[in-house]
């Protein structure tokens, strides 16, 4: 059996900044990019809504 993902939303001012960051300190790896509005990035069971300005969330 599977783990199940958990899935947070994290509201950022910079988008392609998050992705850098979590990528080279944390691990997590890219999932999809839609800069400068979304992007999600995962690590194991958890995954990452980086979530710009621009985006619906806004």
């Amino acid at each position: 059996m599977s783990e199940p993902t958990v899935n947070v939303r994290y509201m950022v001012d910079d988008v392609e900044a998050a992705i850098e960051w979590y990528g080279k300190h944390l691990g997590f790896s890219l999932l999809s990019k839609h800069v400068p509005a979304f992007a999600d990035v995962k690590r194991g069971s958890l995954r990452l809504l980086l979530s710009g300005p621009t985006s619906s969330a806004g």
